[in-house]
């Protein structure tokens, strides 16, 4: 049997019991008596002040009683036969709970705020709230494991999905058991979660964006201060810096700046330096974005092709009949049917037309990277003659980049487990394309598309299980990746107001009376009924009426 408060505070309520006490005393009614002689009552009176005692009544002991029954109702007990309830905290692993506030690390503030959740329960569970969640800590009732397991926690991830986390701690709770969030999200409260604030005011600066192009490199920062933040900005490779500027961000915006820099493979980093001791988030202050060379073979000689080809740098480009089996990173086949081609990044070119039907290209997704910069306005193309039935019918699995007026694919795109298909619906040498700026743009990007070093979020499920939690290079599928937090919602920092940091501590928020706390409640309101109809009788119900020991003295 156990006996647990979830909101102790109010037990100092207790303290006003002896204001009850002195209130009753001064409350106390006088009664009328007829007596045969003033002077008598008043030696009486003086001896009875000289020698007062006091005297309990029934109406004392209800009000201290009614009081006593509030003050445990409202301090929320819990009374067990089993023992103290189960306890499942869900700890929130966004990258935001690894910040460093005046008002302390929130992540020990967390630590701090479980341990103290665990000392009123019986066994506890940890649940990591990430971009996956996770087990961390079976059921235990070893608070040593428990400390362990927190202090192993890293919150580094690019956001936390609260409600799948909460879902598996309700799961986990069933109907023995209470859940509890540990966060710094500023969320709507949730039914039957006891919630923890640990967020803070601390001021930052952060890499909210990092991307790498052809001969440029753009980056973007953010700021949660109040009022303008200057950073300066560099681009490394291998200890080398690349280019650096120094960026005036607004208070509570962006800013942005593109580096003209010609990188054709290789890892580069993006960092702020110079930041003040006050930055309150490091996870921010560096990113990674990463190119790597391309062997590119061609099975078959098109000019336009391999022009274009050998003007994207880093780009090695061979000719060779055998292109189906020769290794290589990407594969321009011509003829091929999407379904019969090797599986690998592919570039697919339709075989020549005898007869192509000519039309224009009418419409095309500007919004798309792989049609970035690339005008197809008025562009010509020689399309295989199709039956009206089929104009306009896609097939499952690709998105369509480009249509003729009368709405055929031209571009399209497809990426499933056997590789990336970038394919021509047109063959070069029968559209005008080939002559205009946007072709080798568009091979550009798409051999960009299939050479960018893979990127990850911070928090990504890494080789060995566990989540990426710290910017840089790493390895996910046996495959090489760059993990950066590039947040802007994390660099913002979630976190209270200025106006909300005069509440020192966590809110332990109590959704709903326990059963126990209930039923005193409703005692004490009894009680007060049942004091209030003894007080209303009058003095003779609370106090016992001395008999008359004579016949009762006549009144003038």
């Amino acid at each position: 049997m156990s006996l647990a408060f979830a909101a102790p505070a109010f037990l100092w309520l207790l303290a006003a019991l002896p204001l009850v006490v002195l209130l009753h005393f001064l409350r106390a009614r006088t009664r009328r008596l007829d007596v045969s002689a003033l002077f008598l009552w008043q030696q009486a009176r003086e001896l009875a002040e000289r020698r007062r005692r006091f005297s309990p009544t029934w109406s004392l002991l209800l009000q201290l009683l009614a009081v006593t029954l509030a003050a445990l109702a409202l301090a929320q007990p819990d009374l067990r036969l089993e023992g103290p309830p189960d306890l499942v905290v869900v700890v929130d692993a966004s990258a935001s709970m690894a910040a460093v506030d005046p008002e302390g690390a929130r992540l020990e503030r967390a630590r701090d705020a479980v341990m103290a959740l665990a000392a009123d329960a019986g066994r506890v569970a940890l649940v990591r709230a990430g971009l996956e969640p996770r087990l961390v800590l079976p059921f235990s009732d070893d608070r040593g494991a428990l400390y362990d397991a927190l202090s192993e926690l890293a919150p580094a991830d690019r956001s936390a999905d609260l409600g799948r986390a909460l879902a598996l701690a309700r799961d986990l709770a069933l109907e023995t058991g209470r859940v509890a969030l540990v966060s710094d999200d500023p969320g709507p409260a949730r039914a039957g979660v006891t919630r923890v604030d640990v967020g803070g005011s601390g001021e930052n600066i952060g890499i909210v964006g990092f991307d790498l192009g052809i001969q440029q490199a753009f980056v973007a920062l953010a700021s949660n201060a109040v009022g303008p933040r200057s950073a300066l900005v560099e681009l490394r490779q291998d200890g080398t810096v690349l280019a650096s500027s120094e960026l005036l961000i607004p208070s509570g915006d962006q800013a942005s700046v593109t580096f003209p820099i010609d990188v054709a493979s290789g890892l580069v980093e993006a960092r702020l330096v110079g930041l003040p001791e006050s930055d309150a988030l490091a996870l921010d202050d560096v990113a990674y974005a990463g190119q790597r060379p391309l062997t590119v073979v061609v099975d078959a000689e098109v000019e336009s092709v391999l022009r274009a080809l050998r003007a994207v740098p880093g780009v090695s480009t061979r000719l060779t009949g055998l292109a189906r089996t020769t290794p290589a990173d990407v594969r321009v086949l011509t003829g091929v049917d999407p379904d019969d081609a090797p599986a690998g990044d592919l570039i697919l070119l339709p075989a020549l037309q005898a007869q192509p039907d000519y039309v224009t290209i009418g419409s095309w997704d500007r919004s798309d990277p792989l049609l970035r910069f690339v005008d197809l306005r008025e562009v010509v193309v020689g399309l295989a003659p199709d039956a009206a039935a089929g104009v306009g019918q896609d097939d499952p699995g690709w998105t369509v980049l480009a249509r003729s007026a009368d709405l055929r694919p031209v571009l399209r795109w497809r990426e499933d487990a056997r590789g990336r298909i970038f394919q021509f619906l047109v063959h070069p040498s029968q559209t005008d394309l080939v002559f205009r700026p946007a072709f080798p743009t568009l091979m550009a990007n798409v051999l960009e598309r299939f050479r960018g070093e893979a990127r990850v979020a911070l928090g990504a499920t890494g080789d060995d299980g566990r989540p990426i939690t710290v910017p840089g290079p790493a390895e996910v599928g046996g495959r090489p990746v760059t993990a950066s937090l590039v947040a802007a919602e994390q660099t913002r920092l979630p976190g209270p107001g200025p106006d909300d940091l005069a509440e020192a501590g966590p809110l332990l928020g109590v959704e709903r009376p326990t059963p126990l706390a209930a039923w005193l409640l409703g005692l004490a309101a009894l009680l007060l009924v049942a004091e209030w109809w003894l007080w209303s009788r009058g003095p003779g119900a609370t106090t016992r009426r001395p008999r008359p020991s004579g016949r009762r003295p006549r009144t003038a």
